[in-house]
């Protein structure tokens, strides 16, 4: 590693000498979510990973944990690792987009507080009520306990989960808000514009990466909390059934999603850290833009190759699946390792501890997504399927890929705040037993998926248990080299606290000509940004109040599903009302921009008690009661008005995608919930 020159600067023996001039100094706001997204992230990972070494010890017979609690663990090790990874790189680049865009400190603080009470009621659901289905709660094995769970285990459970997705919806609202209002919409903020060569200063690499994550995130968050709501309905009121292809589907994409924004996320923030130690600016450039704009569509259909087995599911989605999941590999992960890799070529790197878990990061992320891809394949899945080389590829890509890259940018904070960089003994040491012990686990895993042995049994077949003895001390090792890295992190703190480096507050120098800077947010706009669009809505609202809604009305006699659709429709007409309403000039103009927290608040509780209050056991007793019957269904108009009004105020990107997915919502839980 290089060593500083005795007359560099405190935080020039940190970054190449170039590197200063390309990122901003970070505020104080920033500064605070980084150290507490990044810090309880990597405290839930130490903690899920002692969870996993021990599951893997009772596999190898070194243990003897009972099956009841092997599973309860291995619920709580999946969700524990989903929340703790994805919050900290929510920190991560919430911390780079700072400088460039007017972020909200207070709905960062509401999403942080989300995840942990989310943590927390998952933690409360597994450990005294025993629920372990597993992370992934597949319909109907929630509703069949064998004696080891209660329902308000399981109802707990989907709660704490819907609160990590409500904590993402947060995230993900504000952040696409914030960035289509200051890079332009939509198109700007994709990098569209530039592509058809009308923007001559094109958003920054980290912008176009968080506008397509949170896009995407905002319709997983969706879909999950449809399943997840629906789930919850049959908690309540034992008689509704679920549609188990449905119900399979929307779980694994969203699942699916969460697992592939994580190592996004992470891609995002390193287009901004990695400059720093190479000392050359990250461009935007077609073929990135053009990888993220393909990333929405395949990250969307690339979910189905887990549902190959299932053999109801139309063949067409498997075959689009197989292209997606193949192709997924190509727009963002080659482009961003290729171009990372190259940035580093003959920039005379300035390797730390935390430039080369950034560049460590990107070998996890290509060796787990070519596992993943050899995964999808129909041929190979048919014999791969549910064995163990799935937790191989997805450790691959996100213990040594993104966990890496949240460890480097905790040391990254923490040697600019000190003013010098980690110990060269300490960052060789421990890298090395990462690595090593890492992917000594992965491989055991590899070995053991290419062999048959299954997923998530608590038992493994005869003489194979050699793999999970091997596996465990490949954990432990690892587990040392994550303790020296822990140990240097404290010391770096405590050179930072007593002052020894100004590197966290220091003023960078100017930007270097061509570099990217931040855009100055554009005035708020409503939804609906003219008479025609806001005349097309009400147009909307009165079809389906006059065409929709009899019909539908009259087929709801006995059948479930259309008394779902019907509420629906009237969800809808609600919606087209509040948008409308909330985005005529004069009341847009009296709300936004200072009720932006309120209007996303508004549209999930709006979306969130529409689809409760759909469940039988909510309904059914007020039927007999003609007034009461009435009331019912005027409070489902009004959440659908609390919910379009809301929208109205988060501007034409985000209110409409906000519109359309909380009626598509709607539409999802007619599509698949019955009985009652």
């Amino acid at each position: 590693m290089e060593s500083a020159t005795a007359t560099a600067p405190a935080t020039g023996s940190i970054a190449h000498p170039d590197g200063e001039r390309l990122m901003a100094p970070p505020d104080r706001e920033a500064r605070l979510v980084g150290w507490l997204c990044a810090g309880t992230g990597l405290a839930l990972f130490a903690v899920m990973g002692l969870l996993g070494l021990t599951m893997r010890l009772t596999q190898a017979e070194v243990l003897g944990v009972s099956d009841e609690w092997f599973y309860r663990i291995m619920t709580l090790h999946g969700s524990g690792m989903l929340a703790g990874i994805l919050l900290a790189l929510m920190g991560g680049i919430w911390y780079v987009l700072k400088s460039v865009a007017e972020l909200s400190f207070t709905r960062m603080l509401v999403s942080y507080a989300a995840m942990v009470l989310g943590a927390v009621v998952v933690l409360v659901s597994v450990v005294f009520g025993g629920f372990g289905a597993g992370w992934t709660f597949l319909s109907p094995l929630p509703f069949l306990p064998a004696e080891a769970w209660d329902t308000w285990a399981a109802a707990a459970y989907f709660i704490g989960l819907m609160l990590v997705g409500v904590s993402f919806l947060v995230f993900c609202i504000d952040v696409l808000t914030t960035l289509t209002r200051t890079y332009g919409g939509l198109s700007g903020a994709l990098g569209v514009r530039f592509l058809r060569d009308r923007d001559d200063n094109p958003p920054p690499p980290q912008v176009i990466a968080a506008t397509a994550v949170t896009a995407q995130g905002t319709l997983a968050s969706a879909v999950g909390s449809t399943i997840l709501i629906a789930l919850l309905g049959k908690s309540i009121d034992s008689g509704v059934e679920l549609d188990a292809l449905w119900a399979k589907n929307l779980t694994y994409f969203f699942g699916h999603s969460y697992a592939n924004l994580i190592i996004y996320l992470g891609a995002g923030m390193i287009y901004v850290l990695l400059p720093r130690y190479a000392g050359r600016q990250w461009k935007t450039t077609k073929p990135l833009a053009y990888g993220w704009l393909a990333t929405l569509l395949l990250v969307t259909t690339a979910y189905g190759h887990h549902l190959y087995m299932d053999f109801v599911q139309p063949g067409a989605a498997s075959v689009i699946a197989t292209v997606s999941s193949s192709a997924a590999a190509l727009p963002v992960a080659v482009v961003t390792v290729y171009t990372g890799v190259m940035l580093v070529w003959g920039s005379r790197y300035r390797w730390t501890l935390a430039s080369v878990l950034i560049y460590l990061g990107f070998a996890g992320w290509t060796i787990g997504g070519v596992g993943a891809v050899i995964d999808s394949l129909i041929p190979i899945n048919f014999r791969f399927h549910n064995t163990l080389w799935v937790p191989a590829h997805f450790h691959t890509y996100l213990m040594l890929g993104a966990v890496f890259w949240v460890m480097a940018f905790l040391v990254h904070m923490l040697e600019r705040a000190a003013g010098r960089p980690a110990s060269e003994r300490v960052a060789k040491a421990s890298v090395g037993a990462m690595v090593l012990g890492g992917y000594g686990l992965v491989g055991a895993w590899y070995a053991s998926g290419a062999l048959g042995v299954p997923r998530r049994y608590s038992v493994q077949p005869v003489d194979t248990e050699v793999y999970s003895a091997v596996a465990s001390a490949c954990v432990a090792l690892f587990a040392v080299g994550f303790l020296l890295v822990l140990f240097e992190v404290g010391r770096l703190a405590l050179a930072a606290r007593g002052g020894a480096g100004r590197g966290s507050g220091a003023a960078a120098p100017p930007p270097i000509a061509g570099a990217a800077a931040a855009a100055g947010p554009a005035p708020a706009r409503p939804a609906l940004t003219s008479p025609l669009q806001i005349g097309t809505v009400v147009a909307i609202a009165v079809a389906a109040s006059f065409a929709l809604l009899p019909g539908i009305s009259a087929a709801t006699e006995g059948n479930v599903q259309m008394h779902h659709l019907a509420h629906a429709v009237q969800y809808l007409y609600g919606i087209a009302l509040g948008i409308a309403f909330g985005s005529t000039p004069s009341i847009f103009r009296r709300l936004a921009p200072r009720w932006t927290g309120a209007a996303i608040a508004a549209g999930i509780i709006g979306s969130t008690a529409m689809l409760l209050a759909m469940v039988p056991a909510i309904y059914e007793p007020l039927q007999d009661d003609d007034v009461l019957h009435s009331l019912y269904h005027v409070g489902v108009v009004a959440l659908g008005v609390i919910t379009g009004f809301g929208a109205a105020l988060l501007g034409p990107t985000t209110g409409k995608l906000l519109a359309v997915l909380s009626v598509g919502m709607g539409l999802m839980y007619a599509a698949g919930v019955t009985g009652g």
